[in-house]
């Protein structure tokens, strides 16, 4: 096994040992992840990670809409919780609904660049 050609990019890591010479056919670009967990367990990451996505991104927007149209709300505390409510939609939106879509598939389908992207945004939120 040490000397297995380098199928992946240096900067990829799997924390588990493998117990196969082709390793791509782990990677979590290509095929579902299922030696990590069943079926079952990965459908109901998807559907809480969706309810995460959904309430967090009502919740978020509501508060950024009432700070907009009520000028009472417009002090400098507010203007912190604002600040919080827009960094909170931007994981909401980028981290929390890629990891559904990727819990929903078993898998990572947007590929390695997404991968690296969606984590430099989600957390930038």
């Amino acid at each position: 096994m040490k000397n297995r050609q380098q199928e992946l990019p240096e900067d990829f890591y799997i924390p588990i040992p493998l117990d196969t010479n082709n390793i791509t056919s782990l990677s979590p670009f290509l095929v579902p992840q299922d030696h990590l967990g069943g079926r079952g367990v990965f459908m109901c990451m998807a559907v809480f990670t969706f309810f995460l996505f959904v309430c967090g991104t009502s919740i978020n927007v509501l508060t950024i809409v009432c700070t907009i149209q009520y000028k009472k709300l417009r002090s400098h505390l507010n203007y912190i919780l604002v600040n919080l409510a827009v960094s909170n939609l931007l994981v909401s939106t980028v981290g929390t609904f890629t990891a559904s879509v990727s819990f929903f598939n078993r898998y990572f389908i947007f590929g390695p660049t997404a991968c690296k992207i969606e984590g430099f945004v989600a957390t930038l939120g």
